[in-house]
């Protein structure tokens, strides 16, 4: 094939990805909401780009294996017994019975995908479960010194005292519906958007339980009461008269130096565009560069390959979530944002992950039945704690 052929032919090829894309997207925005389906498309976009360029993508998955993973899909929709039936009972609440199992590779897929969009998948420490509850230690008490000894004097010995952090594993799950006519072959494309769609909704919920989680299941860093927290100054009741200067640097401040690598700021990005903004009387931007990220910060980036910074105060990274309060939301006596390291919290993975499948019932409001659609249910558990909360600081308005 001559240089000619082969570009119409990437052309061609683009052209037919972006009709699948816009295909999907059209079909899954009533269910996922239009901001999540946009979402899943960039995710889709990327891999295909890592694809041409380092000849894999993050999922870490052949082109064979995503078509057998779509296969195991159809196998479930359309009734078709398959292999990997764990069990004939189906017993929701144990989850080594019953449901279809994906590969351990591809559930590998999915979770690498949700350590690429997700703040806490990207940051957290990892922990394998084997069962649905492990006990991990975690410090509680003082900074340890030790001691100079005297000739011949006996030293005093200084007390380790840990405590115990439980994670205990949860079900989660994703319901989406897909076209009849989508699932006709099984292609890359369709994996990419299945993974990805997996992915990004693991990431999102876990994001958000991991900073606003009021305990059902998991309690987020902002409802912790074991986090200390910082209170702006009296008066200031407004999330945007966070002072990046003097604040931060008090806020820093109450930060044991041990846990300050790898800290950032984490608040909305409606809070962090007002602190942009600020500027001193004589209109100079209070933030060097107004926030702008430094290449040293850029470098030392606590997420590896995930969420890059969006901006820096005092040399921390800070990272927008979407899930904390935003500028509109603003009130006396609210947290509203996090300084910490989250390598102090942990994510126990359970492994296994589970595909289901409906052919009738209500999703988003339409009976799937009679539009010719099916619908896919992602299972999977997992757990997430806090273990050393004297890592991380909230920031308060004032009451």
């Amino acid at each position: 094939m001559d240089q000619k052929d082969q570009k119409q032919l990437e052309v061609f090829k683009s052209a037919m990805n972006n009709f699948f894309d816009d295909a999907m997207k059209e079909k899954l925005g009533p269910y996922i909401g239009e901001v999540s389906a946009n979402t899943t498309r960039e995710i889709v976009e990327k891999l295909r780009l890592e694809r041409m360029q380092y000849g894999q993508d993050k999922t870490g998955l052949s082109e064979k294996q995503k078509k057998d993973f779509v296969e195991v899909v159809k196998s479930i929709l359309m009734n078709v017994p398959i292999d990997v039936k764990a069990n004939e009972a189906l017993i929701e609440e144990q989850d080594n019975r019953g449901g279809f199992l994906v590969s351990r590779e591809v559930a590998n897929a999915i979770l690498r995908i949700a350590a690429s969009v997700g703040v806490v998948l990207s940051q957290a420490q990892k922990w394998d479960l084997k069962t649905d509850e492990l006990g991990i230690p975690n410090y509680t008490g003082a900074f340890l010194t030790g001691q100079y000894l005297g000739v011949d004097a006996v030293g005093t010995v200084q007390g380790m005292a840990f405590g115990q952090a439980a994670l205990m594993a949860k079900k989660w799950q994703l319901a989406f519906v897909i076209g009849n006519d989508l699932l006709a072959d099984a292609s890359v494309n369709l994996a990419d958007w299945l993974l990805a769609l997996g992915g990004e909704a693991l990431a999102n919920m876990i994001d958000y339980q991991a900073f606003m989680g009021t305990g059902s299941p998991f309690v987020g860093l902002l409802n912790d009461t074991k986090v200390p927290k910082y209170t702006l100054p009296s008066g200031e009741t407004s999330f945007d008269k966070l002072d990046p200067i003097t604040d931060c640097s008090n806020i820093i401040a109450q930060l044991e130096e041990s846990v300050l690598d790898g800290a950032a700021f984490y608040m909305h990005r409606t809070v962090w565009a007002a602190l942009r903004a600020a500027k001193t009387t004589q209109g100079i931007p209070i933030l060097p560069l107004a926030g702008l990220a430094s290449p040293a910060v850029l470098a030392n980036s606590p997420t590896g390959g995930g969420p890059k910074p969006v901006g820096e105060i005092m040399g921390f990274p800070v990272f927008t979530i979407r899930h904390l309060p935003q500028l509109s939301a603003t009130a006396a006596g609210t947290k509203f944002a996090v300084f910490g390291n989250m390598k102090a919290t942990a994510f126990g993975d359970k492994g296994e992950m589970r595909v289901e499948q409906y052919n009738s019932g209500n999703f988003g409001g339409k009976e799937i039945a009679l539009a010719d659609q099916r619908g896919i249910v992602y299972k999977h558990r997992h757990a997430f704690v806090n273990v050393l909360p004297k890592a991380f600081t909230t920031i308060e308005t004032a009451s």
